[in-house]
């Protein structure tokens, strides 16, 4: 019967205990628990929309009822988007209060404004949210980001040493098994005339990366592209990231082929610092059940299903999103005999 040394040696993934276990204690617990895999810590969700909400009780509310479902799926964090600079202090009180709390400011293409983005910053945000669609949709052009106005913006960003979640690009496709629709944004660019692609949105923001090599930019949805793809873009610009949501993502009854499984696994190995956890949820009041749950374990899934080695499975999950967003790990002690 193989022992779990060889079984280590055959580069399998388990949960570091199991071979502290060979010989701590003289041996004694050897074999027990020998088929633990890794797992995660907690998982920091760095992509959250946080939307109908006017009050610090309202947040405090979502806060309790997503945490009561999905703290025994692990989730430690969530990193929340808001798009209302008047309310900053409730922000701020929030996320000083309840370390499960972290926000982002939002700022439209079309609205560069650098004061909202010193408010929120004195205010507590951890980074800043962009996002392209009205852009795709042909109300705004794509070089807006190219302006005084835009690059002032990041450079504050860059001094200030917060990281830019991005949406850049938007497919094209359907994609019915996340239940994605066809061409969204885009057909009203189309109708409105627009002829730049996806392929100008991405060289436009590469182009900042370089403007701005301290800022550190997370490409939503892996920016739409592949592995191949995502590949290059990592080597040549070091400080161009991307988030899991959306198209890091599996079924509640799926599992991966083998072969796609390797794929995956390469790729997070090699750009362990590179990727955050993130699932784009939309955390309404009164909005939380089992549909957006389920959401989220369909990323949460994904990642666990790689069988990533211990130190690679962390940083997706939560210690990346940690050293870029200068949040604290949080306190994950088990709340009965066992922890889910």
């Amino acid at each position: 019967m193989e022992n779990s040394s060889s079984r280590e040696r055959k580069n399998y993934h388990y949960s570091p205990d199991v071979f502290e276990r060979d010989y701590v204690d003289n041996g004694f617990s050897k074999g027990w628990g020998f088929h633990f895999p890794t797992n995660e810590e907690f998982w920091i969700d760095c992509h959250n929309h946080l939307d109908n909400w006017k009050t610090h009780s309202d947040i405090y509310k979502l806060l309790d009822q997503w945490f009561s479902r999905l703290d025994a799926f692990r989730l430690g964090k969530v990193l929340a988007i808001s798009k209302d600079p008047a309310s900053l202090k409730v922000l701020k009180d929030v996320s000083s209060q309840d370390d499960r709390f972290a926000w982002l400011i939002w700022i439209d293409c079309d609205k560069p404004d650098i004061g909202t983005l010193e408010k929120a910053l004195e205010h507590g945000a951890v980074g800043l949210k962009l996002h392209n669609k009205v852009i795709m949709q042909g109300l705004v052009k794509p070089d807006i980001w190219l302006t005084d106005e835009w690059c002032k913006i990041f450079e504050m960003v860059e001094k200030a040493n917060i990281p830019v979640l991005w949406h850049v690009t938007q497919r094209v496709t359907k994609s019915p098994y996340h239940g994605g629709g066809y061409n969204p944004y885009w057909s009203d660019g189309q109708k409105r005339g627009v002829t730049f692609t996806n392929e100008d949105l991405l060289q436009i923001t590469i182009k900042i990366a370089d403007m701005f090599p301290k800022m550190k930019i997370i490409g939503a949805h892996q920016y739409y592209v592949g592995l191949e793809r995502l590949s290059e873009i990592f080597e040549k610009h070091e400080n161009m990231y991307i988030d899991t949501s959306v198209g890091f993502y599996l079924r509640w009854a799926d599992d991966l082929y083998e072969e796609d499984r390797k794929i995956y696994y390469d790729f997070c190995v090699k750009y362990q610092d590179r990727i955050l956890f993130g699932t784009d949820s939309a955390l309404k009041c009164g909005g939380i059940d089992e549909y957006l749950v389920q959401g989220f374990l369909c990323h949460s899934r994904f990642i666990n299903k790689l069988r990533l080695p211990h130190e690679v499975l962390q940083k997706v999950a939560h210690v990346n999103a940690e050293k870029l967003f200068g949040v604290q790990p949080v306190d994950y002690a088990r709340r009965g005999n066992v922890r889910p």
